[in-house]
C-alpha cells in the first residue's frame, strides 16, 4: 500500500531470483577472464541464468528445507547448465558460497531500490520547489506546540520540505556510491 509499483517490481521474488542469477553469470565471466574456469563454460552458464525459466514455487519449497534460496537455486542452475554442457555445469558457482550470492543479490536489489527512490525524491523536490515559488507570498498559520504561531509564507514551508528531501537525496546518493559494499570471501 505504501510502496510504488516500481519498488514492488524491484523487490519481488522474480527480481530477487534474477539478481542471484546475474551474480552467477557475472561470477562465471570474471572467473573465465582471470583463467579460473574455462572460457567455454561462460556461455552455457549465462544462457541458463534467466529467472523466467525457473520454477519459483519449487525453489521456495526447497529453500525452506535447505535454509536459504541459494542452495536449491545453484542445484537447479547446475542441472539446467548440464543439459546444454555437462563440462560447463562443473563450474557453476565455482568457489562461491551461498552467502556470496545472497549478499550480492541483496546489494543489487538495494542499488535498484535506491535508484527508484532517487527518481521519486527528484519529483517530490521539484514539486515542493514549484509550490515554494508559486506560494512565496501566500500566508499560512504557523504552529508551535500544536498552537497557532505567527503567520508565515506557505512557500517557505514548501521550500523547507524541498530542502529536507534534497538533503536526504544527497545522503542516499552517497550511500549508493560508498555504502553498498559486500564481502566475497568464498568458503574459507
Amino acid at each position: 500500500m505504501l510502496s510504488s509499483a516500481a519498488m514492488r517490481a524491484i523487490c519481488d521474488d522474480r527480481s530477487t531470483l534474477q539478481n542471484m542469477l546475474d551474480f552467477e553469470a557475472a561470477l562465471a565471466r570474471a572467473e573465465a577472464a582471470t583463467g579460473v574456469i574455462p572460457t567455454a563454460a561462460v556461455a552455457p552458464i549465462e544462457a541458463a541464468c534467466k529467472a523466467d525459466t525457473f520454477d519459483m514455487a519449487a525453489l521456495a519449497e526447497a529453500a525452506t528445507r535447505s535454509g536459504n534460496l541459494a542452495i536449491p537455486l545453484v542445484k537447479s542452475l547446475t542441472a539446467d547448465v548440464a543439459k546444454a554442457d555437462a563440462e560447463a555445469a562443473r563450474y557453476v558457482h565455482w568457489g562461491a558460497t551461498s552467502q556470496d550470492v545472497i549478499d550480492t543479490a541483496t546489494m543489487l536489489t538495494l542499488r535498484a531500490g535506491i535508484d527508484a527512490l532517487d527518481a521519486d525524491l527528484s519529483r517530490a523536490i521539484k514539486g515542493f520547489a514549484a509550490l515554494a515559488r508559486s506560494h512565496r507570498n501566500t500566508a499560512m498559520v504557523a504552529r508551535t506546540w500544536l498552537q497557532h504561531a505567527l503567520p508565515m509564507p506557505f512557500g517557505l514551508k514548501a521550500a523547507e520540505y524541498a530542502a529536507s528531501l534534497a538533503r536526504a537525496r544527497c545522503r542516499l546518493r552517497q550511500l549508493s556510491r560508498e555504502g553498498l559494499a559486500l564481502q566475497f570471501g568464498g568458503a574459507a
